[in-house]
């Protein structure tokens, strides 16, 4: 942003907050009741006579009356006003060119007149009026200033600071001229000069707006880089005028990106105190709270912001936030429902109001909110997801199952939801159904390890053994150290009784890759059996069963390397807890043969899944 910008010199903006006053001349000594003032609705400056007009005007009288001119002029200027206030561009603008109408010599109402153009974008009559009042009234500084503001706002340079140094020549104590024209000079990048210019304000530090030259000088230092100069006078324009927000903002800036954010916090936490609540220093302290992890600051500053606007969501949904990392659900709840009330179609937020519905384990309201969330949303997917679970969770598989076809048929090319689809077709022990969908699934998605590995384990299932290992095959194409495809491969060769060496070749890779994994661990051990290695056997299967204790095929693979190294007392022992852990009713009845003829014959079990099944 220019310094001109930041001097404020927005022409539209000067000329409603400069030319609120009556539609006297300009040639009217200021002592004259109509003189120019700051807001004609506050400082008295009304015109003394009846805002109306006059109801007892004779036909007779004069139409050119002094009185009757003024009168009318009086009349429409203050509906202009009133009509600018409202914002009825359209018909302010017909009433000042009526003031001009009874009053054609008054360059103010001309320059009021060029606000409201400026209002809806004419330029070129904004300047028009605007350039015939300062040449009917060169003695006003107002319109030269006026003038140069717009000059500089249409890069009209050398236009723009002759109207300035007309204004110096003719009142040299004009202390906003010298701002425009520094302001001026910056903008042209000759920065020495508009340093210069600002440092001619600098001797009188009670003078009105004495902090605002140091401003300027801090902002031109700072866009030079020159840090040390800018903290000099941004702390010298704050001296002088404590409770200057802009200052303090922008030294806050400059301490950002100089990266002190020691002093930057300091200093906006000082403010706050003694001249506070900024809602410009909340949002940036709030924002420096978050990145250090300050939560009951940051809410603090962030709760600023929304009493002073109720209507600013995005603080709303950073304070909603904070409350959700601070674990404070009823509250977060709260805001996150006030948040939905003014914006209903919101998806991120009913996406938050569900997961913490589900934190608190309220699945059913959790559900309600992660439905309502459309196939447009860029938060539908996982929605889906977390929805379908949560189905599947309570107990209602049914529901889950078409949750997830729904959300295919709505968007076919999500990968996730074949998986999803996949695991509760399982669940169901639709096994058929599932192959089914992911062989169609794979057709459209061929390099998906995790749709792949699932087709493989589904073909296991309905007994295709050889498009299972032509499945894991193909995982491992796609990624060579995919361990749990390793580990189906090498199960499913253990279980054939077939490629042994191979089998023990993948085990151990799998192994390498997730040693900790319990079920990796027990199909090595499964592998070595199957090659008669019962000792190392045992030594592998005994660490699959220590890192999990409580899987019951571990337990049973572990039971019969013991009956075949001789120990029917501790094979004894691995049947029981077996059949502790185990579901399945016909596995237990097999594993409970195998107790009752462990003193008799050898039992070696066949055709069971691997242990991660």
């Amino acid at each position: 942003m220019s310094v001109i910008e930041r001097l404020g010199v927005v022409v539209l903006l000067l000329l409603s907050m400069m030319l609120a006053t009556s539609c006297a001349n300009f040639s009217q000594p200021k002592s004259d009741h109509l003189a120019r003032g700051p807001n004609a609705y506050t400082d008295g400056n009304v015109p003394p006579e009846s805002m109306q007009p006059p109801q007892d005007v004779s036909p007779e009288k004069s139409p050119v009356d002094p009185l009757y001119l003024r009168t009318q002029a009086d009349y429409h200027f203050t509906l202009g006003e009133a009509y600018s206030l409202e914002g009825f561009v359209d018909k302010s603008i017909d009433e000042f060119k009526l003031t001009i109408l009874y009053d054609p010599t008054s360059g103010h109402v001309r320059l009021r007149l060029g606000a409201e153009y400026l209002k809806k974008g004419l330029i070129s009559e904004a300047l028009a009026q605007i350039e015939t009042s300062v040449k009917d009234h060169p003695e006003a500084d107002d319109g030269h200033l006026l003038l140069g503001g717009l000059y500089a706002t249409l890069k009209m340079y050398e236009k723009a600071q002759v109207e300035y140094e007309s204004i110096i020549k003719n009142n040299p104590q004009n202390r906003d001229v010298y701002l425009h024209l520094g302001a001026l000079y910056a903008e042209q990048q000759k920065y020495q000069l508009a340093i210069e210019t600002f440092k001619k304000l600098t001797g009188d530090k009670d003078a009105e707006n004495a902090h605002l030259p140091y401003y300027y000088m801090a902002r031109i230092y700072q866009d030079q880089k020159n840090v040390k100069k800018a903290e000099e006078n941004y702390k010298m324009s704050l001296e002088i005028k404590p409770d200057f927000e802009d200052g303090v903002m922008a030294l806050s800036h400059l301490y950002e990106e100089a990266s002190k954010k020691k002093e930057m916090v300091s200093l906006l936490e000082t403010y706050q105190d003694k001249h506070g609540p900024s809602e410009r220093a909340a949002d940036a302290l709030g924002r420096v709270y978050l990145e250090n992890e300050d939560f009951n600051k940051a809410l603090r500053q962030f709760e600023i912001i929304e009493a002073s606007d109720s209507t600013n969501l995005n603080v709303k949904v950073k304070v909603a936030l904070i409350l959700i990392e601070q674990k404070d659900y009823p509250r977060a709840t709260t805001k996150l429902k006030q948040i939905l009330a003014q914006a209903p179609d919101s998806d991120k937020i009913r996406f938050y109001l569900g997961a913490i519905y589900e934190e608190v384990k309220d699945y059913d309201s959790a559900i309600e909110q992660f439905a309502k969330i459309p196939s447009s949303s860029s938060f539908y997917a996982e929605a889906i997801v977390h929805g379908s679970y949560l189905y599947k969770m309570t107990g209602h598989l049914p529901d889950a199952v078409k949750m997830i076809e729904t959300a295919i048929e709505t968007n076919p090319d999500n990968e996730q939801f074949f998986a999803l689809y996949a695991s509760f077709l399982h669940e169901e022990k639709s096994y058929l159904k599932a192959v089914k969908m992911l062989e169609k699934a794979v057709e459209k998605f061929p390099k998906s390890e995790q749709l792949v590995f699932f087709l493989g384990s589904m073909y296991d299932k309905v007994g295709k053994r050889d498009d299972t290992i032509r499945s894991m095959k193909a995982v491992l194409t796609l990624n060579a150290e995919h361990a749990q495809a390793l580990n189906y491969l090498a199960y499913t060769y253990a279980e054939m009784g077939d490629h042994l060496g191979e089998a023990e070749e993948l085990a151990r890779k799998a192994v390498s890759l997730k040693p900790e994994d319990p079920y990796i661990q027990d199909t090595l051990g499964w592998v070595l059996f199957k090659e008669g290695q019962y000792s190392n056997a045992i030594q592998t299967l005994e660490l699959a069963f220590r890192i999990k204790s409580d899987e019951s095929i571990i337990a049973e693979h572990l039971g019969d390397a013991y009956y075949r190294f001789q120990l029917p007392a501790k094979a004894k022992v691995m049947y029981q807890k077996a059949v502790e852990f185990e579901k399945d009713e016909e596995n237990i009845q097999k594993i409970r043969s195998k107790i009752t003829s462990v003193d008799k014959i050898p039992s070696v079990p066949t055709g069971r899944m691997p242990a991660s099944e």
